[in-house]
C-alpha cells in the first residue's frame, strides 16, 4: 500500500492510555499435527520470492526503514521455511535505520526541514508548538528521515521485489525504477537497470516458490484521497490520475501477466497470493469517526447547538441553494458535520460516511483545543462544511467495497485456474474478522502502524501466518505458525 503523506490530523486517542492487558490469540506450533516435524509437501522452498507493494516492503509508521523492512511478513515467512529448506537466505534491499524514509517530500523536525521519516506518537505540551495543534496522543513525523540512496549490496541475490506505491500494473512496466524521478523511486534504489521491471528482476531470481500481493493500491489511493479521482478511468492505465481505481480487466490482465511470468520459471515452481483487503475498514478510515463520537454525551460530536444558533446557520446555509438541501442544524446535542459530496452538501452519517485520518480535527472541534491554544479552531462541520478530500462519503466507499469485491473475484479465479500450483490465502476476510482491540494503533493490541494503514510487526507476523496457513492447507507442507506476541506493538510515550 502507499503510504500517507504528512499526518496532519490529531488523534482522539485518550482511549489509547489503558491498563489493561491482552494476550493475542497464539496458533499452535504445528497446525497439522503437533509431533510431526516441518515438512515442505509438494512445495519446493529452496528459493523463496516474494512480490508485492509497501507490506511486503515492510513500510510501517508512514516509513520504509531497517526495523520494519526486517519485520515484513515476508522475511517472517522466509524464517519459517528456513526450517525446509536448508536455512535458504533471504536477502531484501535494506535501506533506513531509525527514521527511514517516506512518501511526502520534507518535514519541520525541530525547526529544521528534513526529509520525512517514520511517526511517533507525540505527548501534547505547551512547550511543544506542533503537538499543541491537536487533541490527545498524535502520530506526527518527528523522527529525521533519510534520503532515498541505492542499495548497495547484489541485486541479483534478492528475495524482496516489495515496492512501496506500486499498484498491479505497475509491476509490469519497464523502466518503473528509471530514475528517483521518473517511475518509482522504491524501486529505482534496487531495480537491475533503468529500463528493467519488477517482474523481470523478480523472475530472474529464478524463485522455487513465491508470494505475491498487489492490488491494495489500485483501491486504497482513491479512497485515502476521500474519493476525489475517478473511478472508473477505462482500460489504458497510461491515462490515469495518481489516484484512479484500477479497472478490473486492467487488473485480471496485470495479475494473469504475473503469474504466468512467476510459474514461467520451473515446471514445479509454487506460490501463493493474497486477495486485497477492503480498505475501508483500516483504522485510517476508522478512527477519526470512533474518537469524535465516543463518549456519549461528552462526545465532540454530535454538537450541541442552541436554537438561535441552528437558525442562524441554516439561514446562512440556505443561500447555497440546492446545493446546500441536505444541511439541517437542529437545537441541541443532535447535530453532525457538514461533509461535501459530489451531490452536495449534507451532514455526517458517522455509521456510513469516513472520516479519514488526515482530517485536521483541530479545525473540525467547536470549543478551545487546549489551554496553550485556546482560539484554534476553524468551525469546519459547522460555518464551514469539510472538504471533499477529507470525507468518503457512502456512495465513495460503496464503489470502493465494489470494486475490492471483483478484484477479489478475478484472483480466485485466477487461483482456481493454475492447477494447484498458487495457494489462496484470503486475506479480506482475515483482516476484515479483526476485533475492534486489533483493529487499531493502540496498545494492547492494535495490530496497525502509526500511519493507520500499514501493519505494525504483530500484524506483519499475523499476515505471515495466514500465508502459512494457506500454503500448508495447498500444498500439504507443516511450516510452523509464528508466535504472536513475540513481535511488538506500538509504543505510547511517557510523560
Amino acid at each position: 500500500m502507499k503510504n500517507i503523506k504528512i499526518l496532519a490530523a490529531g488523534l482522539l486517542f485518550s482511549s489509547l492510555i489503558s491498563a489493561c492487558s491482552y494476550n493475542p490469540p497464539e496458533p499452535a506450533e504445528d497446525p497439522t499435527n503437533p509431533r510431526t516435524p516441518p515438512v515442505a509437501g509438494t512445495a519446493d522452498f529452496s528459493k523463496y520470492v516474494a512480490v508485492g507493494n509497501s507490506i511486503t516492503a515492510g513500510f510501517m509508521d508512514n516509513a520504509l526503514y531497517l526495523e520494519g523492512q526486517r519485520n515484513a511478513y515476508a522475511a517472517i515467512l522466509a524464517e519459517r521455511m528456513k526450517s525446509v529448506n536448508g536455512d535458504k537466505p533471504f536477502n531484501f534491499p535494506i535501506f533506513g535505520t531509525e527514521g527511514g524514509v517516506g512518501f511526502g517530500g520534507f518535514a519541520t523536525v525541530n525547526g529544521a526541514s528534513v526529509p520525512v521519516g517514520r511517526f511517533k506518537f507525540l505527548l501534547p505540551t505547551c512547550a511543544n508548538a506542533e503537538a499543541t495543534k491537536t487533541l490527545g496522543l498524535t502520530p506526527g513525523p518527528t523522527i529525521p528521515g533519510e534520503n532515498l540512496a541505492p542499495f548497495t549490496g547484489n541485486k541479483a541475490e534478492l528475495n524482496n521485489f516489495g515496492v512501496p506505491g506500486a499498484r498491479s500494473y505497475h509491476v509490469l512496466i519497464p523502466g518503473y525504477g528509471a530514475s528517483p524521478t521518473v517511475g518509482n523511486p522504491f524501486f529505482w534504489r534496487f531495480a537491475s537497470s533503468p529500463a528493467t521491471s519488477v517482474i523481470a528482476d523478480a523472475v530472474a531470481a529464478k524463485g522455487t516458490f513465491f508470494t505475491y500481493w498487489l492490488g491494495n493500491n489500485d483501491v486504497l489511493l482513491y479512497a485515502i484521497n476521500g474519493g476525489n479521482a475517478n473511478a472508473n478511468p477505462g482500460t489504458d492505465p497510461a491515462t490515469y490520475g495518481p489516484n484512479d481505481m484500477t479497472d478490473p480487466l486492467v487488473f485480471g490482465a496485470a495479475l494473469k501477466s504475473a503469474l504466468d511470468a512467476l510459474l514461467s520459471t520451473g515446471a514445479n515452481t509454487k506460490g501463493a497470493i493474497a486477495t486485497v483487503p477492503n480498505v475501508t475498514k483500516l483504522p485510517f478510515f476508522q478512527l477519526v469517526n470512533a474518537g469524535l463520537t465516543a463518549g456519549g454525551a461528552n462526545a465532540p460530536i454530535p454538537f450541541n447547538l442552541s436554537a438561535a444558533q441552528a437558525a442562524g446557520l441554516n439561514a446562512a446555509y440556505s443561500q447555497l441553494g440546492p446545493a446546500a438541501a441536505g444541511v439541517n442544524f437542529q437545537a441541541g446535542k443532535v447535530n453532525y458535520p457538514v461533509i461535501t459530496t459530489a451531490t452536495g452538501l449534507r451532514h455526517l452519517d458517522p455509521t456510513k460516511d469516513f472520516l479519514t485520518l488526515l482530517t485536521p480535527q483541530d479545525n473540525l472541534l467547536a470549543g478551545p483545543i487546549s489551554a496553550c491554544n485556546p482560539n484554534q479552531r476553524a468551525g469546519w462541520g459547522i460555518t464551514t462544511p469539510i472538504p471533499n478530500q477529507y470525507v468518503l462519503d457512502q456512495a465513495e466507499a460503496t464503489l470502493v467495497t465494489n470494486r475490492v469485491n471483483a478484484l477479489n473475484n478475478i484472483i480466485k479465479q485466477e487461483v482456481a485456474g493454475r492447477n494447484n500450483r498458487v495457494a489462496l490465502a484470503d486475506m479480506n476476510i482475515a483482516l476484515s474478522n479483526l476485533s475492534a482491540l486489533e483493529n487499531t494503533l493502540a496498545p494492547p493490541a492494535g495490530l496497525f502502524s502509526l500511519d493507520g494503514v500499514h501493519p505494525n510487526p504483530r500484524g506483519q507476523a499475523l499476515i505471515a501466518n495466514e500465508f502459512i496457513k494457506a500454503i500448508n492447507a495447498a500444498f500439504g507442507s507443516t511450516l510452523p505458525p509464528v508466535k504472536l506476541s513475540d513481535y511488538r506493538l506500538n509504543n505510547l510515550p511517557t510523560p
